[in-house]
């Protein structure tokens, strides 16, 4: 069974390790294993078991016979070393002196009864070991692992470009080498065994790696679509003994291919908002609309049928105590108010297109019913005051009611309240108070009509005449009241609450940065987004802080997405606000350890008072380099050396912890050991944890540079330390992993999520979502290195779209443009940024506004999480940490930072331009103080006035007057004067030439 031959079974030992234990094996990938045959050095105990490793197998299964397709395939869980128990094997055994064969029994015989159309004779595992409960297990001499896969002989010809300076080396992964044949100094012949399955979705595949002065690896199967062509190495792989030369190769391969699509954005009309918007699938669906006051726990949710759902998840409201709790805890939830307006509103909007104040409109039997919805407090809403946070809200709720030829018959409105999942029966007492039981759900007010009890639920009935509406006011607090505040509810008046809460949030977002473009949908969204953020940010009861949650009902604070948003307040001007979301992350250092082997969670930024939620391991990397930028942002010094201490004690703890890989003999060496990842909580030494983590230490040490404190110098090495070990790490890994073909022809190497992981990773999350684009976004890789855009390319032709790992969308080399270049979760991924790096703005536009037009909701001017299909939405709104990084890239059109330089102007759209409007963005803040610019062009002139930041100036600004392919600029004035400073890209200004009109003056190509 040993033996290697052409049909044989394949044994996956060789390229597995040692447990730590040294009692059995392990793999960096999940194993199908169907017989294992272990030899002992001496006679085995009788009652040795064989155990293997359960971690999420076999209850969620990898399909057999086809990929793991959709957006659902994403949360696929895969397992870990870490999470799980051992299980004993049902297994015969069968001995030969110190030899023992284990052959499996089926799985729902006598492990899992339970899995009755599950019949399994093998063990899908990472780890197996041996166990006496009676005498010690004898040391291991060899172990064998037999999977489904079989051996199968082949030949690989290696051609080179030119003949390689350094005596090629071939090695495999799941495979076995028999002979190396040179044929000639640019031609090798490589025959080995490799392994043979129809299962798609096996770990056995067999990878040969090729190391001369440079290595790289392929997929052997990958070679059955055709010769593996590197042309950046100078080398092409090809099926079997081979004639042809690597310029032949590589001339055929040309003549077939097609532009990579990176290549062919260049090539195309500049992407504009109208275009992405026309040619994206509607919606097909509406979103809700969530309701709530200013950092008040207290949201609720609109329906687009106008039902009501409050009190989704209360259990941050009762882990972080409030005066709320008490009664919180002694009521069934979630509660929903239906009013049986079961159609679809022909209108619906929010006020003056950014006020969080909800309308919709129904046309139902000859009568026109109006909803207008905002959220109160019982005490009454004072516009110059930001409400405690757990004040009881109230929602008020407006029906109008408009007859429109009705043929004399009365409107019905049907009000039912269901509580825990259980309609109450409403009873009406007083005329105005509606109760469940035992508890006030709401009261009501009518200028007209009569009330009827039918079942348990109570009937408005009312008969409007055209010349008079009839008006019905709900007042609904979100929790019970008591006898003194029914009152007080009960004098809250409907217009006067309106006009406040009007008053409220308009002084409030007259603090927010603005943007003007010619698409009104964007600048609303822009500015709603402000009253988003403030409205999701909760503040803690009792406490100056904040809770910067990325969804209103079911999502707490997410570390890293709520970084997104906080930054995003800072861009505003809401720095205040972006500092209490910050002190909570301080306040509450160190009492929530993270998910990961890790050996302490002393200094981890994390907690958030039971609002803290997921367990990225990226979360206290991203904190820590919030912290920093908000000092950016804000200058503030005084607050830098308050937060010393705090920077310093989370920059220790990924230094003691990467201290614990340091002397691993593994591509680990370095990094942060093992831990979850985003929505994964399989256990792996993760590439955006790393990158992030080490972005934060970053970050901690600059901002030590800063003050010069005495800790700068030693952080800073450790920065380094740690930034050479993730390029050392991934690009080994790089190395291991199959390279990937492009459009045009070429193969690339891949770089891995993880660096245990020789090829592409299960599901969009593992692999696009948390992919090798953050060694991008956080510059580990010069965005502009061929490594860099080796990645770029990969991701547009082989990932954003495609039934695996993005979109599969009709008729693709039609629609790829416009339905391409973003991610399952558009706007949490930082696409486009890397396109602004490379100065690449016709990508940078189309992944912006493509991905805004995939996501954006008009009717509630929000953007929902996931689009799983084009067209629908999934999770939980406001979904602020998505909206804040779409909002961002509206930004960075006209401004955006770029070390100790500001650059403004770098992508602003063409067509823009062309409206002849003034577009821009005023009162933004930056590093170097607040920013307001405008464009517009005037025949052949476009101007620039530009309000520089005077707080701390930039190092220079560097300006860009967007113009025409063929045009070109021919002079450019600042304040009256020629200016000589420029190039075809820039115009480069001091950075403290405050205010500033800049003049540029085009010509026409001849």
């Amino acid at each position: 069974m040993g033996e290697i031959r052409e049909g044989s079974p394949f044994d996956a030992a060789p390229f597995g390790m040692p447990l730590p234990q040294g009692i059995g094996w392990r793999w960096e990938d999940i194993r199908e294993l169907h017989c294992v045959v272990v030899t002992f050095a001496e006679d085995p105990p009788s009652d040795i078991t064989l155990e293997y490793w359960k971690s999420t197998w076999p209850e969620r299964r990898l399909p057999k016979d086809k990929p793991l397709e959709g957006g659902l395939a994403g949360w696929f869980p895969m397992g870990d070393w870490f999470n799980g128990t051992w299980q004993q094997a049902d297994a015969d055994i069968l001995r030969h002196g110190t030899k023992l064969s284990f052959t499996f029994r089926p799985i729902n015989q006598k492990e899992f009864p339970q899995l009755h159309d599950f019949s399994a004779t093998y063990r899908t595992t990472y780890q197996i070991r041996f166990v006496s409960a009676t005498d010690c297990v004898p040391q291991i001499q060899r172990i064998q692992a037999y999977t489904d896969s079989l051996w199968t002989r082949k030949v690989v010809s290696i051609l080179w470009e030119k003949p390689p300076q350094l005596s090629p080396c071939f090695s495999c992964f799941n495979g076995h080498i028999v002979k190396v044949n040179p044929i000639t100094a640019e031609q090798h012949e490589v025959t080995l065994f490799a392994s043979r399955n129809s299962d798609p979705n096996t770990f056995d595949k067999t990878l040969l790696t090729i190391q001369t002065n440079r290595t790289l690896t392929v997929l052997v199967d990958d070679l059955q679509s055709g010769p593996i062509w590197i042309p950046d190495f100078g080398i092409a792989v090809v099926e079997g003994p081979n004639d042809a030369d690597y310029g032949t190769v590589a001339a055929k391969i040309l003549a077939q291919a097609k532009l990579s699509r990176y290549d062919a954005i260049k090539k195309l009309p500049e992407q504009t908002w109208d275009r992405a918007w026309e040619k994206m699938p509607p919606k097909r669906s509406l979103l809700y609309l969530p309701l709530g006051t200013d950092g008040g726990r207290h949201k609720f949710r609109i329906n687009p049928d106008g039902s009501i759902v409050y009190r989704t998840k209360d259990r941050y409201l009762i882990s972080c105590v409030g005066k709320d709790t008490e009664r919180l805890r002694q009521d069934e939830a979630p509660i929903e108010i239906s009013f049986g307006l079961k159609h679809k509103p022909y209108l619906r909007t929010i006020e003056e297109g950014y006020l969080p104040i909800g309308l919709a409109c129904w046309k139902i039997d000859g009568y026109e019913i109006q909803q207008e919805t905002f959220v109160t407090i019982l005490s009454g809403t004072d516009p110059g005051k930001v409400p405690e946070s757990d004040e009881t809200g109230v929602l008020m709720v407006r029906f109008i009611v408009t007859h429109q030829g009705a043929n004399g018959e009365e409107f019905s409105l049907p009000i039912s309240v269901w509580a825990g999942g259980h309609q109450e029966d409403l009873q009406l007492k007083n005329g105005v108070e509606v109760w469940g039981g035992a508890k006030l759900r709401f009261l009501v007010e009518a200028s007209a009509g009569r009330w009827e009890k039918e079942n348990k639920h109570l009937v408005w009935k009312v008969f409007a005449v055209q010349a008079e509406n009839a008006d019905l006011v709900l007042k609904i607090p979100y929790t019970w009241l008591k006898e003194p505040e029914i009152a007080v509810c009960r004098g809250l008046d409907y217009f006067d609450e309106r006009n406040k809460v009007r008053e409220y949030w308009r002084k409030r977002i007259s603090a927010s940065a603005r943007m003007h473009t010619p698409s009104e949908s964007l600048n609303e969204f822009y500015l709603s987004h402000s009253i988003h953020l403030l409205i999701n940010c909760d503040r803690e009861p009792g406490a100056g802080n904040r809770f910067a949650r990325v969804g209103s009902f079911s999502y707490g604070v997410y570390g890293n997405e709520s970084c997104m948003m906080i930054v995003d307040l800072d861009r505003r001007g809401y720095h205040k606000e972006a500092r209490e979301c910050l002190e909570t992350f301080l306040k509450y250092q160190g009492s929530v350890p993270l998910p990961g082997d890790y050996s302490s969670q002393d200094g981890v930024l994390y907690g958030a008072q039971g609002y803290e939620c997921g367990g990225y391991n990226q979360h206290h990397g991203w904190i820590l380099w919030c912290l920093v930028e908000h000092y950016r942002f804000t200058g503030d010094k005084k607050w830098l050396e308050t937060i010393v201490p705090h920077l310093i004690r989370g920059a220790e703890w990924i230094i003691q912890e990467r201290s614990r890989t340091k002397n691993e003999n593994s591509l680990i060496r370095g990094l942060l050991p093992c831990g979850s990842l985003e929505d994964i909580t399989d256990w792996w030494p993760w590439l955006s944890t790393n990158v992030y983590s080490w972005r934060g230490l970053d970050a901690v040490a600059w901002s030590l540079e800063q003050l010069h404190h005495p800790e700068r110098k030693r952080l800073r090495e450790e920065a380094e330390d740690y930034r050479k070990a993730i390029v050392a790490a991934f690009r080994s890994a790089a190395e291991q992993s199959p390279v990937v073909r492009l459009r045009d022809g070429t193969a690339v190497p891949h770089f891995p999520s993880s660096v245990f992981r020789r090829g592409r990773s299960v599901g969009w999350i593992r692999e696009v979502l948390e992919g090798a684009l953050h060694l991008l976004i956080t510059r580990v890789f010069d965005p502009c290195s061929k490594e860099s855009l080796w990645i770029l390319k990969d991701y547009e032709d082989n990932l954003y779209l495609s039934p695996i790992y993005g979109y599969k969308i009709p008729d693709l080399e039609k629609n790829w443009f416009d339905l391409g270049g973003f991610s399952l979760q558009a706007c949490l991924l930082y696409s486009p940024e890397p396109y602004l790096f490379r100065d690449d703005v016709a990508h940078a536009l189309r992944a912006i506004f493509n991905a805004i037009a995939a996501y954006y909701f008009p009717d509630t001017r929000m953007i929902t999480e996931h689009a799983l299909e084009l067209g629908e939405w999934r999770g939980d709104h406001y979904k602020t940490s998505d909206e804040a990084n779409a909002a961002g890239w509206l930004r960075f059109l006209f401004v955006r930072e770029e070390g100790d330089d500001l650059i403004v102007g770098q992508a602003v759209p063409l067509d823009w331009l062309g409206s002849g409007q003034k577009i821009g963005i005023e009162r933004t803040h930056t590093y170097f103080g607040m920013v307001t610019v405008f464009f517009q062009r005037t025949s052949n002139r476009i101007w620039c006035h530009l309000e520089g930041p005077k707080r701390n100036p930039p190092r220079c600004i560097f300006l860009r007057l967007r113009h025409r392919s063929d045009e070109r600029l021919k002079q450019v004035i600042v304040n009256g004067q020629v200016w000589a400073d420029w190039d075809e890209k820039w115009i480069r200004l001091p950075g403290d030439i405050g205010d500033a009109i800049i003049e540029g003056q085009c010509a026409t190509e001849e």
